[in-house]
């Protein structure tokens, strides 16, 4: 059984059904499963992936269910309940792969499912690089955020991954907050230990996984005979969008608010593939669907504006002070 899965709310199934896009063309001999941490929305339009709604695999009692996490809290808590599920529910299942919603699979899996033979649980680093100390921009970012992006999980099925699945789980019951200064960043701050705790932990450095834009200034991107090259060596696998907005096409990322698109010449036409791909799997639809567990802030203009006037007060007022001791 070739299986991959993916974890979201209803909002974000515009994501899940990009990424299914991209792994039909490049890896057609998989299935995607999307757990979903939310209720299934009426369309009136076909979902071509198998949805395993969270109250399908266990009542619904964490905390971020009763309001306290907010939605993407609630949704990262549930990656490894519902790996633990696919793996209970499959007996024949030996290899899993998590993706997040957001990535784009370009190659095949194949290389991930070798390494899996020898290893129980793969992860990739953020940086595999020292960065010059910036104030913006340094590995103080990736101590606070996790060393390993958790947008890819590989797993083989072994007691030594069930252990780190219900440590990860119970983990994220109760300290599952975007809280950096309690030492709580989501789902993935906690899996700095995973190398630690348990045994066969592969740390994947290949440049071909998990481009982003948080190691690009690493990474050198050729475009050569259809295929982007990474290091002059290898088949990019597979890109994470993270923070990719198609309302912003222009901006890489919500959460480095200087890295342009067009600062990447030769990702053009990946970034203009991924927004078509977005736009045409309801993107319209799916961002106004409201999500049925978490809390949930809509974005809206008149809150922008106040935290715009707020921040221009705040400088006025950094200004003056500045002056006055002057």
């Amino acid at each position: 059984m070739k299986l991959i899965y993916t974890v979201c709310t209803a909002n974000y199934l515009y994501q899940a059904l990009t990424m299914g896009e991209s792994l039909q063309k490049s890896n057609p001999d998989y299935e995607l499963m999307i757990g979903l941490v939310d209720e299934i929305p009426v369309t009136d339009f076909e979902i071509p992936y198998k949805i395993i709604p969270i109250s399908e695999v266990q009542e619904v009692n964490l905390a971020g269910f009763k309001g306290e996490y907010t939605v993407m809290e609630v949704a990262t808590a549930c990656k490894p309940i519902f790996g633990l599920y696919l793996f209970e529910k499959y007996p024949d299942l030996d290899k899993l792969i998590y993706f997040d919603t957001d990535l784009w699979v370009l190659e095949s899996v194949e290389p991930i499912i070798k390494n899996l033979d020898t290893f129980d649980i793969i992860l990739t680093p953020h940086i595999t690089q020292p960065i010059d100390l910036q104030e913006q921009w340094n590995e103080k970012q990736f101590l606070n955020a996790g060393l390993y992006n958790t947008g890819f999980v590989g797993m083989k099925r072994s007691e030594n991954t069930f252990k780190f699945l219900n440590w990860w789980k119970t983990h994220l019951k109760d300290y599952g907050y975007y809280d950096f200064c309690n030492g709580m960043g989501i789902d993935q701050l906690c899996v700095n230990f995973a190398p630690v705790f348990y045994e066969k932990v592969l740390i994947e450095y290949s440049p071909a996984y998990n481009l982003a834009y948080w190691n690009l200034h690493e990474r050198k991107v050729e475009f050569v005979d259809g295929k982007y090259v990474m290091n002059g060596k290898e088949n990019l696998l597979f890109f994470h969008f993270s923070g990719y907005s198609p309302e912003k096409p222009e901006l890489l990322s919500r959460h480095i608010k200087t890295s342009k698109t067009s600062n990447y010449p030769v990702l053009k036409s990946l970034f203009k593939t991924y927004n078509s791909a977005l736009l045409k799997n309801h993107y319209q639809f799916f961002k106004n669907v409201i999500p049925a567990y978490g809390k949930y802030n809509p974005p809206k203009k008149e809150k922008n504006i106040v935290f715009r006037l707020i921040e221009k007060a705040a400088w006025k007022a950094i200004n003056f002070i500045d002056n006055f001791k002057k």
